[in-house]
């Protein structure tokens, strides 16, 4: 039961597949997945100072470019996560009642 939760989660975040290669159609889902709000978070509060390198690169903004991760945004972020877990705990309090109420 496990990986049908998690791997969703994990391809909707980046971690397998960059946001843009992901099909139009499936875009919409990862705004579902409280992981993907979760590493933004993660990744902004590691790479956020940058990482400029000899060539005058940037990987680190590169990296939370891919994610669409922006560190003035991060409240928005947490803001979305907290809300997400509130209504998955409603859903899941509703679908308890009335299996609940089935069983009695």
């Amino acid at each position: 039961m496990l990986p049908i939760l998690f791997v969703p989660q994990m391809l909707f975040a980046g971690f397998f597949v960059a946001p843009e290669l992901i099909p139009i159609w499936l875009r919409w889902a990862r705004y579902l997945c409280t992981l993907t709000y979760a590493v933004r978070i993660a990744l902004v509060e590691e790479f956020g100072d940058g990482c400029p390198n000899e060539d005058g690169q940037d990987p680190c903004k590169q990296l939370l470019e891919t994610v669409d991760a922006d560190p003035d945004e991060t409240w928005w972020n947490w803001l979305v996560l907290v809300a997400l877990f509130a209504l998955f705990r409603l859903c899941a309090l509703v679908v308890l009642q009335q299996k609940a109420t089935k069983f009695f």
